[in-house]
């Protein structure tokens, strides 16, 4: 597996910000992988809570179950089912003021 270079991880990273979050289901492993650890550099390392949330969130749309998110990212279990319920409620209350939008 080749390396991805710091200007590659930097493009995919700066498109996801900017609005391309479906990229992240395009992803090969080595590409995942390299964002990945990227952020655990720049951020999760450092205890930055939002990039340890960017992390998790990776990991659950990807289907990871909790237990294996909290002991990999080593956080309390309960902690990663909070976040995880946060999430997808601001994503059902997005989709309803979408479809709200929509009807108008």
């Amino acid at each position: 597996m080749s390396k991805l270079s710091q200007e590659e991880v930097q493009s995919l990273r700066s498109r996801i910000h900017h609005g391309e979050q479906e990229l992240i289901s395009t992803l090969t492993p080595e590409q995942f992988f390299a964002l990945l650890s990227h952020d655990y550099d720049t951020g999760f390392a450092a205890g930055k809570a939002s990039e340890q949330k960017e992390i998790l969130c990776m990991l659950a749309a990807d289907g990871m179950p909790a237990e294996k998110i909290a002991l990999l990212l080593r956080m309390k279990i309960e902690t990663v089912r909070v976040i995880m319920v946060s999430k997808q409620a601001h994503i059902e209350k997005c989709r309803k003021n979408l479809e709200q939008v929509v009807k108008l």
